[in-house]
């Protein structure tokens, strides 16, 4: 059994952005998917760096690395879409993913986001998993352009 990982979750830093990059790139792909930082992929781009829109930027920090990272835009006063949820893979299994995710859910909900939305791949079932097992249900698929295939709901109330 894996040691338990010691990690400090906090919001995210500009000196953070280009792990947080290199993290999505991996990320995406172990999956076949090519990253899109001016595109699909700027929301998680902008992580940690002045002038972000992001509501909600979250790292998990382990050992001075970081070891996975997410984001939250406002889609108007109630509703916010989480994007850029990646965990190194060095990191994935160990619990990390789930927590980060957790606060990340206790924070919008203490910043009144009544309703989180996300877009993901069917082939990602890792991340679906977790996903159902803290709440989040699966809603109508997102469009092709979205560049994923399954849409999940949340709500915080």
């Amino acid at each position: 059994m894996p040691e338990k990982l010691q990690y400090i979750i906090r919001k995210a830093a500009p000196a953070d952005n280009p792990q947080i990059r290199n993290i999505v790139s991996a990320s995406l792909a172990d999956f076949g998917i090519t990253v899109e930082f001016s595109g699909l992929d700027a929301a998680i781009a902008s992580a940690g760096l002045a002038g972000s829109s992001n509501a909600i930027e979250l790292v998990a920090e382990v050992n001075g690395e970081i070891a996975a990272c997410l984001a939250v835009e406002r889609l108007d006063t109630q509703q916010g879409k989480l994007f850029g949820f990646h965990v190194n893979p060095l990191f994935r299994g160990r619990g990390l993913g789930r927590q980060l995710l957790l606060q990340c859910m206790e924070i919008a909900r203490q910043r009144g986001f009544l309703i989180l939305h996300l877009h993901t791949w069917d082939t990602m079932q890792s991340a679906i998993h977790l996903y159902e097992s803290t709440g989040w249900l699966q809603a109508e698929n997102p469009p092709p352009e979205s560049g994923a295939n399954r849409a999940y709901m949340l709500k915080l109330i």
